[in-house]
C-alpha cells in the first residue's frame, strides 16, 4: 500500500514539472510576441503565418498562391514581413529598392498549353533575410506549379530583358524605401521635385538622380516631377522609340505618384522656348544649352558581351559538406557530360549563369540551387548582379541546349520544352555604340511589330532564315554591319548553312510577318505624333 502511494505521488510530481515546463513555455512566447509588439521588432519566418498543404503536389504552400498561373498575364507578391502578399496592379513596374518581390508570368498557347517564367526580384537595399524569404517562396510557387516554370533571379539594375519585357511601355521603375523602412505612400497633393533619366531603348529603367542639370545629357530622356506637373524633357539625339517609352513612363508617374491628377508635357525640338523656360525654372537652373553633351549614353547596355570568352561547365557538389565546384568542360560541349544524379553550373561569361538540376537529385539539391549559384558567384568572383537561371533535366531551352553540339530532343515533351520548340523565333535589335562603334545587339524577348525600330537594324532569327530587317532611318554603318553579325552569329552556332536574307521597312515578306503574333500593313505610315499618347486629366 505504502508503494502505491508513493508512486502515486512520484507520477504526480512527474505530472506537476511538465505542467510548469509547459506554463513556462507559454510565458516565454508571450513574452516574446509582446516585445515584438511593443518594439516593432520584424518576425523572421519561423514565426509565419498559416499554411496550407497543396492537395496536387502535398507540400507547402502559401495561401497567396492557391490561384497563381491559372490566368494568362503577369502575377506580383512582394514579400512584407517574411509572407508574399499581392502587389497592387495598379504599381505594376513600380519596385521598392528595400524590398524583394516574385513575378510570375503565364502563358497559355491555343492548344491549352501553359508555360511559366517565375522570377524573384531583389532591390539593392533589401535585408539577406527577406531576400532568403523571396528564393524560399520561389521554390515552394514552382512547387505549387509542378515544377514547370523556369526560374530566374534579378538584381535591381540588372534586370534580365525577358523580365524589363514585361513592362514595355513605362518600363520600371525604382523607388526609396521598402516595407521594413516603414514607406510612405506618395501623397498626390505633396510636392517633392524628382528628376528621373530613362535609360535604354527598347526596355527600359527609370531611375532617380539628383535634380540638378548635371544629371542631364543630350543623348537621354529625362523626366521631371514637381509635383502638379510632369515634364519629359527630351535630348536632342534621343531617338523616336525613346521618346514614346519616356511618355509612357511619365504617365506612369503621373497615375500611380499622383493619382492621375498631374499635368504631363513634353519640352522637344517642336516646343515652344516657353516650355524650355518652365522646365529649367522648375528645375531651378540652367538652360538647354548648358545640358551637357552625351557622354553616356553607351551605359545603356551596363555588360556588353565578350563573345571571345570560354563558355564553361562546372560540376557542383555538397556531399562532403562543403561545396565542391569542379571544372568539367569548356565550349565545345557534350551533352553526355550532365549526370542525371548531379547539378551543373553553365558560366556564359556574358552575364548569365545557368544551374542545371538531374532528374535523380533529391528535393534538396533542388531547392538549394540558387544557394549554389551564389556560392559560385563569390569563388569566382563574378559581379552578384549576374543573372541566374534555373533549369531542370528534360526541360531546357533552346538558350542554354544551344551550347552543346549533340543535343536531342527525346523523351517527355515537358512544357517549358515545348516552348521552346514552338518558339516562333528571336528577335534582336541592333544599334551603334556612338563612342565605341561598335555594333550593341539586345534581344527583345515578346516581340511584337511595334518593337521594330525603323531608326535602327532588326535581326529576326526564324531558325530555318535569319531575315535582317532594315529601317529606313537606318545608318549606312549599320546597314553593313548588321548582315555581317548575323553570317557571324550563324558560324558562332555551326549554322553557316542557314540563308540570310535582306528586307526592307515597308517591304516585309509573309515568310517574315508569319513571326508576329500580328501585323498591320503600313503600321508606320500610320504612327500618330508622340503627343498623342499624353492623356491628361482635362483632355
Amino acid at each position: 500500500m505504502l508503494e502505491m502511494l508513493e508512486m502515486g505521488r512520484m507520477v504526480w510530481r512527474e505530472q506537476q514539472n511538465r505542467l510548469f515546463v509547459c506554463l513556462g513555455l507559454l510565458l516565454l512566447v508571450y513574452l516574446d510576441v509582446s516585445e515584438c509588439a511593443t518594439t516593432n521588432r520584424r518576425v523572421g519566418p519561423a514565426f509565419q503565418g498559416a499554411k496550407r498543404i497543396n492537395p496536387k503536389t502535398g507540400k507547402v504552400m502559401d495561401p497567396a498562391f492557391e490561384n497563381a498561373g491559372q490566368q494568362a498575364g503577369l502575377e506580383i507578391w512582394r514579400i512584407e514581413d517574411f509572407k508574399p502578399v499581392p502587389y497592387p496592379k495598379n504599381q505594376y513596374g513600380k519596385f521598392y529598392t528595400g524590398d524583394s518581390y516574385i513575378v510570375l508570368n503565364t502563358k497559355i498557347r491555343n492548344n491549352g498549353i501553359k508555360s511559366y517564367d517565375l522570377h524573384f526580384w531583389l532591390g539593392s537595399e533589401t535585408s539577406q533575410d527577406e531576400a532568403g524569404s523571396a528564393a524560399i517562396f520561389a521554390v515552394q510557387l514552382d512547387d505549387a506549379l509542378n515544377g514547370e516554370p523556369i526560374q530566374h533571379r534579378e538584381t535591381q539594375d540588372h534586370e534580365s530583358q525577358l523580365f524589363l519585357s514585361y513592362f514595355k511601355n513605362g518600363g520600371i521603375r525604382y523607388a526609396p524605401g521598402g516595407v521594413a523602412s516603414g514607406f510612405h505612400h506618395v501623397d498626390p497633393n505633396a510636392f517633392e521635385k524628382r528628376l528621373f533619366v530613362v535609360k535604354g531603348s527598347r526596355n527600359i529603367r527609370v531611375k532617380q538622380v539628383t535634380p540638378t542639370i548635371a544629371s542631364m545629357n543630350t543623348g537621354d530622356c529625362f523626366i521631371l516631377d514637381v509635383g502638379r506637373d510632369v515634364y519629359v524633357y527630351v535630348g536632342n539625339k534621343a531617338r523616336r522609340v525613346e521618346k514614346l517609352k519616356a511618355i509612357f513612363a511619365a504617365n506612369n508617374i503621373r497615375d500611380q505618384d499622383h493619382a492621375g491628377k498631374a499635368k504631363v508635357t513634353i519640352v522637344d525640338e517642336f516646343s515652344p522656348e516657353s516650355d524650355y523656360i518652365h522646365f529649367f525654372e522648375a528645375l531651378g537652373e540652367g538652360s538647354r544649352d548648358e545640358v551637357p553633351d552625351d557622354t553616356t549614353s553607351d551605359d545603356d547596355q551596363d555588360f556588353e558581351k565578350n563573345e571571345e570568352n570560354h563558355v564553361t561547365l562546372y560540376k557542383v557538389s555538397d556531399a562532403t559538406g562543403s561545396l565542391q565546384i569542379t571544372k568539367v568542360a569548356q565550349k565545345p560541349l557534350d551533352v553526355n557530360l550532365l549526370d542525371p544524379n548531379d547539378c551543373f553550373i553553365l558560366d556564359t561569361t556574358d552575364a548569365l549563369l545557368y544551374v542545371w538540376i538531374g532528374n535523380k537529385c533529391d528535393e534538396r539539391e533542388k531547392k538549394e540551387a540558387m544557394n549554389k549559384a551564389d556560392a559560385f558567384l563569390n569563388q569566382h568572383n563574378h559581379p552578384k548582379w549576374t543573372h541566374v537561371q534555373r533549369i531542370v533535366h528534360g526541360a531546357e531551352p533552346a538558350a542554354f541546349t544551344q551550347y552543346f553540339r549533340n543535343w536531342q530532343v527525346v523523351g517527355e515533351q515537358h512544357p517549358r520544352l515545348l516552348r521552346s520548340i514552338s518558339s516562333t523565333g528571336h528577335l534582336y535589335h541592333c544599334q551603334i555604340r556612338s563612342r565605341s562603334h561598335k555594333l550593341k545587339v539586345e534581344e527583345i524577348k515578346n516581340f511584337e511589330q511595334d518593337d521594330l525600330s525603323d531608326d535602327d537594324i532588326m535581326i529576326l532569327d526564324g531558325d530555318d532564315t535569319v531575315f535582317v530587317w532594315i529601317g529606313k532611318g537606318a545608318s549606312d554603318e549599320e546597314k553593313a554591319k548588321g548582315p555581317k553579325y548575323a553570317h557571324k552569329m550563324l558560324a558562332k552556332h555551326g549554322r553557316e548553312d542557314v540563308p540570310v536574307k535582306i528586307i526592307e521597312q515597308n517591304d516585309e515578306p509573309e515568310e517574315f510577318t508569319k513571326h508576329f503574333p500580328s501585323w498591320e500593313p503600313g503600321f508606320w505610315d500610320n504612327l500618330s505624333d508622340i503627343r498623342d499618347h499624353i492623356k491628361n486629366e482635362e483632355d
